[in-house]
């Protein structure tokens, strides 16, 4: 296909838009502007060169001539062949490094149709972008080029005060109330679930109030203005655990949905009789019965990564428990009942160097923002949004994008296709071929003003807020006949604090700070292999976060302190 100069120039656009007063006058321009689009050959309206457009067919063929790139393309919709217009007038005849550098986004906010550059797939704009800058990257790798990827590892929120910790609790509506007999409430059980700042709450109301809609599909403002929002909210993400793309980020209902989905994705597809699982002994359940699963469907074996008698991972023996037959590694970043930081970079590094995709279950580490998926460098990251002030029902699954590329979709349905006929379907481009049906909308989009909240706490003050307090409760608790924590030092670990005390069941514990308005968690914390590990069929569970007081700590201390003598009463009488 011989390749052609624009038959508009990009000067001669702005020009004609220049004298456009009012949006019919744009769009109607458009429709002229698409009119001088050559005809596109037949042979190239194939699904290899499909833009993914939900509401209309576009295709965007590329060629190679001099090192620089030229493209053609069409759409059976009037307007967007003026769109496809304007992208190839800017696009054409230029290198793939000058493609990434143009200022695409001013282009059209100079030519007052930025309306049109939003993630909707109703015109396919957006996707035509996307497209032609994948098509650039993939080019100067081709050629050798080193092609730089800009990560803002800053905070977005530099200009904006940080939140105090000392006067936090007021942005909380929950804590200010009274509960069992007018006790004030005292939670302790954030390693469950955390609670929610008023902005959270604020935001979900308003986007029911005043913009709900519909995302990714329909055009019309309220739709637009939605989707709008649950992007920022995917690129808020993006940048809170340092990854290089926003496409890299999946929607899903939470951590065990997102393991789930590469078990049957991934694992499905890539394990086999024979190979190996490395797990570890402190995983929650969520990262244990997925895999099993998987090894029962696929005659692949699971092997652990077992726990020292100091709460530690036995670091020194990972060496063994590898080997050319270990295809995946997935262990938690955080311990949700020892509160044991792991190494994650060398556990990835060494289960990478024998040739095995690894995934971290961080659903415990992101409270704290201690999240880097590119100095991590798993394959996989999972995590939660109602552990870190977020909703319930919304989670995380981050992929490097070769790796989700390689995934074949999980769930079929609405969003997660670029075409469907009687014989088959094409998948999406991501992150969309992950995300099938309508989306968690309202929580998806909340999932930011909680980012930007941990953002202006910062990581650094709640772990060392944290520690702090655990510190007081650990030197309170040891004073108490018969009680033994569980967890390594401090200084390795995060604000969980998990107990037992000799004779007493944590049951007998917890419900006697619940009568006087604490809330712990008792049981076995869906880590049953981990009690088990230290012959424990349970344990009491204190979990400390960035609202939680010095004098909430007391509070605790004290209870537990009458429970245990109570306990110690009744059997002795």
């Amino acid at each position: 296909m011989a390749t052609s100069p624009p038959q508009v120039s990009l000067d001669e656009i702005r020009e004609e838009v220049a004298d456009l007063e009012t949006p019919e006058e744009r769009i109607g321009y458009l429709i002229e502007l698409g009119q001088t689009l050559p005809d596109l050959p037949v042979e190239y309206q194939t699904e290899i060169f499909r833009v993914l457009g939900c509401q209309s067919m576009v295709w965007v063929v590329p060629e190679m001539q001099d090192k620089q790139l030229y493209f053609r393309g069409t759409s059976d919709a009037p307007m967007v062949r003026g769109l496809v217009a304007i992208l190839i007038s800017a696009y054409s005849g230029r290198s793939p490094r000058e493609i990434l550098d143009f200022p695409i986004e001013s282009l059209f906010e100079e030519l007052r149709l930025k309306s049109f550059m939003t993630p909707m797939r109703s015109n396919g704009l957006y996707s035509m972008v996307q497209r032609i800058q994948a098509i650039a990257r993939e080019s100067l790798a081709a050629s050798g080029e080193a092609l730089e990827v800009a990560v803002a590892i800053g905070k977005s929120h530099s200009d904006v005060p940080e939140i105090s910790l000392a006067t936090c609790r007021e942005d909380f509506p929950i804590l200010a109330q009274r509960i069992s007999g007018g006790h004030p409430l005292v939670y302790l059980d954030n390693a469950a679930s955390s609670q929610r700042p008023s902005s959270v709450i604020d935001c979900m109301s308003e986007v029911y109030q005043t913009h709900y809609a519909n995302v990714h599909r329909s055009g019309h403002d309220l739709a637009v203005s939605t989707t709008v929002a649950m992007e920022a909210a995917r690129e808020s993400l993006r940048r809170f655990i340092h990854a290089s793309s926003s496409d890299e980020i999946i929607f899903t209902p939470g951590t065990t949905a997102s393991i789930n989905l590469v078990a049957r994705s991934w694992g499905d597809a890539n394990l086999q009789k024979g190979d190996e699982i490395l797990l570890t002994e402190l995983e929650h359940h969520s990262n244990i019965v997925p895999w099993q699963q998987l090894a029962a469907r696929t005659g692949a074996v699971i092997r652990w990564l077992p726990v020292g008698d100091d709460f530690l991972l036995d670091m020194d023996s990972l060496p063994k428990w590898l080997s050319n037959r270990t295809r995946l590694v997935s262990f938690s970043a955080v311990s949700n009942v020892l509160g044991t930081i792991n190494p994650v970079r060398e556990i990835v590094a060494a289960g990478h160097k024998v040739g095995a995709r690894v995934l971290v279950d961080a659903a415990q580490a992101v409270p704290h923002g201690s999240v880097d998926a590119i100095s991590w460098d798993a394959d996989w990251i999972v995590f939660s949004g109602h552990k870190m002030l977020g909703p319930t029902g919304i989670g995380v699954l981050y992929g490097k994008r070769s790796v989700l590329e390689s995934m074949p979709p999980f769930l079929g349905g609405g969003n997660m296709i670029k075409s469907v006929t009687k014989n088959g379907f094409e998948p999406a481009d991501l992150p969309h071929r992950f995300e099938a049906g309508t989306a968690p909308i309202v929580e998806a989009i909340a999932m930011k003003p909680a980012v930007e909240y941990l953002e202006r706490v910062g990581s650094d003050r709640i772990l060392a807020h944290e520690r702090k307090l655990a510190r007081r409760a650990m030197d309170g608790l040891v004073k108490i006949p018969g009680l033994r924590i569980l967890g390594p030092d401090i200084q390795a670990k995060t604000g969980v604090l998990s107990f037992v005390v000799d004779r007493i069941h944590p049951d007998q514990i917890g419900q006697y700070l619940n009568a006087v308005g604490i809330a712990i968690r008792v049981g076995h914390h869906c880590a049953m292999p981990l009690h088990e590990r230290f012959g424990l069929p349970a344990s009491a569970r204190a979990s400390f976060y960035l609202y939680n007081t010095v004098e909430e700590v007391d509070s605790f201390v004290d209870a537990v302190a009458r429970s245990v003598r109570l306990g110690a009463g009744s059997r002795n009488g």
